[in-house]
């Protein structure tokens, strides 16, 4: 059944306008993988299920973390497997910049098991390009490689599926960047440099 919901999602690529909203993602797809995997799933994609609605428990994890993303228990090993590989790029992240501001990474480390070094070479490699969007571009494309991991052992099962949610969500991530938007990030972390400095 996977390999049919894989045939009817597009196959994204980054700097495209997927042709499928994400929440309807979830929707084509939740019916076919059960509950415990369609909540995974939903995490993937960063959507909330139909069956779930916001509540003050949602706003109060999201304030007692300095992570900014809380995570649901995950119940199968592709998206397991996915969360390591997210927290290993997060926790690269994190070095890289509190290295550079001289601040102390430990509040902010999800600290997966293990260490991969083409992970902390290409977000070393990100850190080194010349401007934001592009750091942002090449860490989608290190997160967009180590997604298609997934569907290595399972070309057709959920492991290709959790791979191509991935995908989608990078790639409608991709295409909501805009001109203005970053104008506006930019002018807000330079007042707030000038707020420290004055």
């Amino acid at each position: 059944m996977i390999a049919y919901l894989l045939a009817s999602l597009p196959t994204p690529r980054l700097g495209d306008t997927p042709d499928v909203p994400l929440a309807a993602v979830l929707e084509r797809c939740a019916g076919f993988v059960g509950e415990e995997r369609a909540r995974d799933l939903a995490w993937v994609l960063g959507v909330r299920p139909a069956n779930e609605r916001a509540g003050a428990e949602d706003d109060a994890q999201g304030e007692t973390s300095p992570v900014q993303e809380p995570r649901p228990p995950l119940s199968d090993p592709a998206t397991q497997a996915w969360a390591q590989f997210s927290d290993l790029v997060d926790d690269a992240v994190v070095l890289e910049r509190c290295t550079r501001s001289k601040v102390d990474p430990q509040p902010y480390l999800r600290k997966p098991a293990g260490f991969r070094v083409d992970v902390s070479e290409g977000v070393a490699a990100a850190f080194d390009q010349p401007h934001p969007g592009a750091r942002e571009r090449h860490l989608d494309e290190l997160r967009w490689r180590l997604a298609d991991e997934l569907r290595v052992g399972d070309p057709d099962g959920f492991g290709a599926l959790v791979a191509r949610a991935i995908q989608l969500r990078l790639a409608w991530r991709r295409a909501g960047w805009n001109e203005d938007d970053g104008w506006r990030v930019l002018e807000s972390a330079q007042r707030r440099i000038e707020e420290r400095h004055a």
